[in-house]
């Protein structure tokens, strides 16, 4: 039987030794003191990015396993923004029953807060184009989490909505993502129609730079049409939202176009030869551009 970690210098062997499993033993004895002392010995190594010359001569397996104990680590210890400090490398999709199993032992008080600092430090990222399909992959892991109970996110929040447009914009097929998950039709999705800045650029950003057949203005459509929304509540949400004063007007406008492309479903962009766009829903400009 693994030993319980007592102590912050406990702690720090483990991560030393890349003893993952020792650190996931240890969980139900870490007292918040033990936890804060240990992320102040630990913050640089956990924090620091990896160069080439870290990485040469380390074995995939080695890596791996390395991975492995700096998710569990930083999770374990780290302050409720870590994802911010340390990178969305702690959410690690190929561990995720240990990421679950960390942040179960964490306070509530402490996952409420660290859920709404991921969503911040995701829905600030600038280079919305250049971090590619790491949108669809924050997705997926907040929303997972959310599903399995593990993370209680505010669906309503500005953050979780830019997230949530960003990431099912580059998962391939808006339409398909949201029908594969209902209650995002019966309950997220009108959400989008308050007014919020932030969500407002994310879904107006796709307009001109991504498959046309694959924005949010054309998937409500197409997902009204096809039963998975509420025409009648879409006609009425857009209707409102292009009435709101509180959003400026070229937000405004992109809301009032809805009617008229469910009115005409025939103006809707033709989808993209072979199906939907590619994973990551590429971005790109016309020939005219």
């Amino acid at each position: 039987m693994v030993p319980a970690v007592a102590s912050s210098s406990d702690l720090v062997a483990r991560y030393e030794a890349d003893d993952a499993e020792g650190v996931l033993a240890a969980l139900p004895s870490l007292s918040d003191a033990v936890r804060a002392e240990a992320w102040e010995l630990l913050r640089r190594p956990l924090c620091a990015v990896p160069g080439p010359e870290v990485l040469r001569g380390v074995t995939e397996e080695a890596w791996t396993r390395h991975a492995r104990t700096l998710a569990v680590v930083a999770l374990a210890i780290g302050p409720a923004d870590v994802v911010r400090r340390v990178g969305s490398r702690v959410l690690a999709p190929d561990f995720e029953s240990d990421v679950d199993r960390v942040l179960a032992s964490r306070s509530h008080g402490w996952r409420d807060e660290f859920t709404a600092a991921t969503l911040r430090s995701f829905a600030s990222e600038t280079e919305v184009a250049l971090m590619g399909p790491f949108w669809s992959l924050w997705w997926q892991q907040v929303r997972q989490r959310e599903r399995r109970g593990v993370l209680h996110p505010d669906p309503t929040s500005a953050d979780y909505l830019v997230v949530m447009v960003r990431g099912l914009l580059f998962t391939g097929s808006v339409v398909d993502a949201v029908t594969a998950d209902p209650e995002l039709a019966e309950q997220r999705i009108w959400s989008l129609f308050e007014p919020a800045p932030g969500v407002q650029r994310a879904l107006l950003g796709a307009e001109r730079f991504w498959d046309q057949g694959n924005t949010w203005r054309v998937a409500l459509v197409r997902l009204a049409l096809a039963g998975v929304l509420d025409a009648t509540r879409l006609l009425d949400a857009a209707a409102s939202a292009a009435a709101d004063e509180r959003m400026g007007r070229g937000h405004r406008a992109w809301y009032r176009k809805i009617p008229g492309l469910l009115a005409d479903p025939a103006a809707l962009p033709a989808p993209a030869e072979g199906g939907g766009p590619p994973l990551g829903n590429q971005l790109h400009r016309s020939a005219a551009d």
